[in-house]
């Protein structure tokens, strides 16, 4: 079973900006926790929110559709403010990083 760990800091002042910082795999036994956090911060309504996903080593399916699904459910902007090469690598062929607010993969020599 993967490990996950999601810090939330929440909403300050006027600007309605929470930051999720997730780490560690998800993948099928640790989505429904990205969810959960994600479904809290749906519930406050903020007009963004910036995901980093820097410490993330693993991105399944699943994940990927939480993701979306809770793009969908935010009232604000949903961004990734960081993500390693692999999970960069699953969202742009999924053809989400313009979505999430992330630059393409630079492909090797060029």
């Amino acid at each position: 079973m993967g490990e996950l760990e999601i810090a939330t800091v929440a909403p300050r002042g006027a600007e309605r900006l929470v930051r999720l910082s997730v780490a560690g795999e998800l993948d099928a036994a640790t989505v429904p926790r990205l969810r959960a956090a994600l479904a809290d911060v749906v519930g406050r309504r903020p007009a963004r929110v910036e995901l980093d996903l820097a410490g993330v080593t693993f991105c399944s399916s699943a994940a990927v559709t939480a993701l979306r699904v809770a793009q969908r459910a935010m009232p604000g902007r949903l961004v990734i403010t960081d993500a390693r090469r692999p999970v960069r690598r699953v969202l742009e062929l999924c053809g989400l990083t313009e979505s999430f607010g992330l630059t393409p993969v630079a492909q090797p020599g060029g």
